[in-house]
């Protein structure tokens, strides 16, 4: 989490207040809207008072901002995964861990989609490492998935690597977004592991027979 987005003040509570108001905070700001809730009402849904909030994060940016940071920390937690296996097993656990965080941060994600509005502009260099860190790691696993044979040679990895970001970012909003998660069922009823069943059609698809 980066030092700029909180004082000194929020990093002498214990962690699990800390991680407790974060959470809140997102699910608070992903249900209203960055523009449409005050630092009282996120305070509130946090169970802190007003001045307390304040007290950590002197705008409603900063703290929009820690929460961002905490979503780094997510991902690469996220593609935490053993440094050796088949391809479709890492990609099912890289694809379940997304499903995971989804259905336990909904509003994390639903913030993290109110972050393309035009609106939210401003927040474009934060969000924008954390989208290239998620690049590269998907890159990471690609190339090591090709050195093994597990995916097709002749396939462009970028073109890998953007697919698999794309999927696993619909499956995080199937998760999350009750609109989501009704056109997902329009395309794939019925599915009970989602992150299971993408993770194995795709491994068939981008290996070459």
């Amino acid at each position: 989490m980066g030092a700029s987005y909180h004082t000194d003040t929020f990093d002498k509570i214990p962690e699990e207040k800390r991680e407790r108001i974060l959470r809140a905070a997102a699910e608070a700001l992903g249900r209203e809207g960055i523009s449409g809730i005050r630092m009282a009402e996120i305070a509130k849904s946090a169970g802190i008072s007003h001045g307390s909030l304040f007290s950590y994060f002197p705008t409603k940016d900063h703290l929009v901002r820690a929460i961002v940071s905490r979503g780094a920390d997510m991902e690469r937690e996220r593609f935490d995964v053993p440094p050796s296996g088949d391809f479709k097993s890492i990609l099912e656990t890289v694809l379940d861990s997304a499903w995971e965080t989804a259905s336990d941060e909904e509003g994390l994600i639903s913030l993290w989609l109110s972050l393309s509005l035009r609106e939210n502009a401003r927040f474009a260099d934060d969000v924008l490492p954390l989208e290239r860190d998620a690049a590269q790691r998907w890159s990471k696993l690609v190339d090591t998935a090709r050195d093994e044979g597990g995916i097709d040679s002749r396939l462009d990895p970028r073109f890998v690597a953007f697919l698999l970001d794309a999927v696993a970012a619909q499956l995080m909003k199937s998760r999350a977004s009750d609109l989501e998660r009704k056109k997902f069922d329009l395309v794939l009823p019925d599915i009970k592991d989602p992150a299971a069943f993408i993770a194995r059609n795709l491994a068939a698809l981008l290996r070459r027979e």
